[in-house]
């Protein structure tokens, strides 16, 4: 152990190299320029110290054991309560969380130890690029499966922590009313049950971490201790116990929030530190003690902003540091809304101009009135009439900074531009007392701009066929279009909408809706109600789109957008919806192309029939149902690649016999309930096209076709 002190303390200081490496080893499962920066790390490390890299090579072995064994295949049956809610409960079991659905759980109460009969409940996400992943979203909290039971059984009751939040929590409710008692578990418990409204606004100007009990609160939650400790002359040490028993028990009070346990675990650290280590290195001890945990956690966006933050203000103190207060806290605010950026980009897909000054008036209204009155408030019920005043003026203050702010919408997408904005970031905190940092600057503003414009500029085709489940939505770009052929279904989570948001995709030259089904025009009015949409084309006029002016596409009607040309080979007005499709078909970077939407083989033995055309890519029609593709239709047309737009379904699509058909043709298979968003990319002048697929919490894959 001695010798292994010493060769911890002989590299003391390096330490956020090794929380770097832990980072990006576990970001490289999903990333591949995650693999490219551990090899770059690694390569750094071999170069200035052995030791750190012996380090990292064992934590990398560690964290790919703990990948391997976090998930386990076999269910629990029994496990005890943490919470309860109207058809759900969480239990623990097997180091992990698990979410039991039951038609009522208001029976069952915190404690109880609970047999169970269940299956494991199967998600489809739809896995469109740069949209919420809700399966690893879980994981990140460490709920390793949802379980829909079918008997249960309570055992045992038993005392648990979980019993402490509920206990201030039953005694808020009971004895507050209104807004204070939402406010009042915000601030006291973590409990964010906030009017949607006041919550959907502060995150626009750039607040929302006020919503969450953070290192700041705790900070001058732990201030004010100390004040009052030095009154009654206590030794430096006594203070110090006494702090962290009550770091303790306020991590048991708020549930061990992510936030609160890393500012706990640095401030306890750094009372007991040994001078040879620094900030920064208990920081990335702490940080690597979180991920070895849960790998997962690194997809858990308050973890990353907490410790991005965290390690921000740390090493660039020399640019905050300020005697004026005010101004501290403003360079702050700049400091960790430019380091954060990218992240609430995605979150929020725009940025406030003035979110920078209003956190500063927001963050000394939280800390020095809104914080202390709620603790005050906790012990003296009689004062809510003046608290509400204090909420309602907090709340105006909102409503009204949110009116007057101007928001830059677009996204950094893009993970290399997301890693070179965070590298050429530091080169400017580095370099910033040097003419060096100009460089770094510009290089910073031409990601900006690429990230944002890029589309316009970048001379890049592709199809993408986007995972929207047992539906269907295309999207065909080249930097002079952008065309979005059908929407896929209803969807309260925007998941098309956000994906054109964070492409940076704020028109659409063509919305086209092949036939009227929800599963091919679900989205379209609320696409045209938040996109701008130049063309709205259809087979046929409809009501529901009366105020769009509808372009009617007959048959031999073509688009013409950019370098995409598409004719539509279909102009059956029937009853079968599904027969009235539109068929688009034409030339995209080398292959052509026939998209097909729902039509069965009526349509396509008259396209036999009628046409002679050369099709390299198919999207194969109505998701692979019997009624479509026929042998003849193959057969007639020299297919090399069939797209299969599928998702769960009760139609037992895509049928058998028709991949059977396929297969039989050599026509290779794409299907989106397997392989994700599939994206067909075309580069000018190569003659060949790179094939993407992309599932959530996988590394893309690629497939390059001549």
């Amino acid at each position: 152990m001695k010798i292994l002190k010493n060769l911890l303390l002989w590299d003391s200081s390096k330490f956020i190299f090794l929380a770097v490496v832990v980072v990006v080893f576990t970001l490289s499962k999903t990333s591949y320029v995650a693999i490219v920066l551990l090899l770059v790390v690694l390569v750094y490390l071999y170069r200035v110290s052995k030791n750190l890299l012996i380090y990292s090579f064992i934590l990398m072995i560690v964290l790919f054991i703990r990948f391997e064994t976090f998930i386990k295949d076999d269910l629990p049956t029994s496990g005890k309560v943490v919470s309860t809610e109207d058809d759900r409960m969480m239990i623990a079991s097997n180091g992990g969380y698990y979410y039991l659905y039951l038609d009522d759980a208001s029976s069952f109460a915190i404690g109880m130890i609970v047999e169970f009969k269940g299956e494991k409940m199967v998600f489809d996400n739809q896995n469109i690029i740069g949209n919420f992943d809700y399966q690893t979203y879980l994981l990140s909290k460490n709920i390793k499966a949802q379980i829909n039971v079918s008997e249960i059984k309570v055992l045992d009751k038993k005392f648990t922590l979980e019993m402490v939040p509920e206990v201030i929590e039953n005694y808020i409710e009971d004895n507050y009313t209104g807004k204070s008692v939402d406010y009042l578990k915000l601030f006291i418990l973590g409990q964010d049950d906030l009017d949607s409204d006041i919550i959907e606004k502060s995150r626009d100007i750039g607040i929302s971490h006020l919503f969450a009990i953070s290192g700041m609160h705790l900070s001058l939650i732990i201030g004010f201790i100390s004040f009052l400790l030095n009154k009654v002359y206590l030794t430096k040490k006594t203070n110090q116990r006494i702090i962290t028993i009550f770091l303790v028990i306020y991590n048991v009070i708020t549930g061990f929030a992510i936030s609160i346990l890393r500012a706990s675990l640095l401030t306890i650290s750094l009372f007991y530190k040994n001078k040879d280590f620094t900030k920064t290195d208990y920081l990335s001890f702490i940080m690597i003690g979180f991920l070895i945990y849960n790998p997962y956690i690194i997809h858990n966006i308050g973890f990353v902003l907490s410790f991005i933050v965290s390690y921000s203000i740390i090493l660039g103190r020399y640019l905050w540091s300020s005697k004026n207060k005010i101004l501290q806290v403003l360079k702050i605010g700049i400091l960790a809304n430019l380091v954060s950026l990218p992240i609430i980009l995605n979150l929020n897909g725009s940025f406030g101009a003035m979110n920078v000054f209003y956190n500063v008036f927001f963050v000394y209204f939280v800390s020095f009135i809104f914080l202390p009155i709620s603790f005050i408030l906790l012990a003296s019920p009689h004062l809510s009439v003046f608290y509400e005043g204090v909420i309602n003026f907090f709340e105006e203050a909102i409503n009204f900074t949110h009116l007057a702010n101007y928001y830059l919408e677009f996204s950094i997408g893009n993970e290399i531009f997301k890693t070179l904005y965070w590298v050429l970031l530091i080169g400017i905190f580095v370099f910033y007392h040097q003419n060096n940092r100009r460089y770094f600057l510009v290089g910073l503003l031409i990601v900006l701009f690429a990230s944002v414009y890029g589309n316009y500029f970048i001379p890049l085709t592709y199809v993408r066929i986007l995972d929207v489940n047992q539906a269907e939505s295309i999207h065909l770009h080249n930097n002079l279009c952008d065309i979005l052929i059908d929407t896929g279904n209803p969807d309260d989570y925007d998941n098309v909408i956000n994906y054109l948001k964070k492409e940076n995709i704020k028109e659409l030259d063509f919305l086209v809706i092949t036939h009227f089904h929800d599963d091919h025009e679900g989205e379209a009015l609320d696409i045209l109600n938040q996109i701008a949409v130049k063309n709205l084309v259809v087979n046929q006029y409809n009501q529901t789109y009366a105020k769009y002016p509808q372009i009617i596409l007959k048959e031999q009607d073509k688009i013409s957008c950019g370098d995409i040309n598409l004719v539509n080979l279909n102009g059956y007005n029937e009853e079968n919806e599904n027969n009235n499709s539109l068929v688009l078909y034409g030339k995209i970077g080398i292959d052509y192309w026939l998209f097909s939407a729902d039509i069965e083989k009526l349509v396509e033995e008259r396209l036999i029939q009628d046409y002679n055309l050369d099709i390299d890519v198919l999207k194969v029609a109505h998701h692979g149902s019997e009624t479509s593709t026929s042998k003849e239709f193959l057969e007639k047309f020299e297919i090399a690649f069939g797209l299969i737009s599928v998702g769960p379904n009760s139609y037992k699509h895509p049928n058998q016999e028709v991949i059977e058909r396929l297969t039989e043709q050599n026509i290779e298979i794409f299907r989106t309930d397997t392989e994700g968003t599939i994206t067909f990319y075309y580069l000018p002048y190569l003659q060949v096209r790179i094939i993407e697929t992309t599932i959530f919490n996988e590394r893309a894959k690629y497939y390059l076709k001549n």
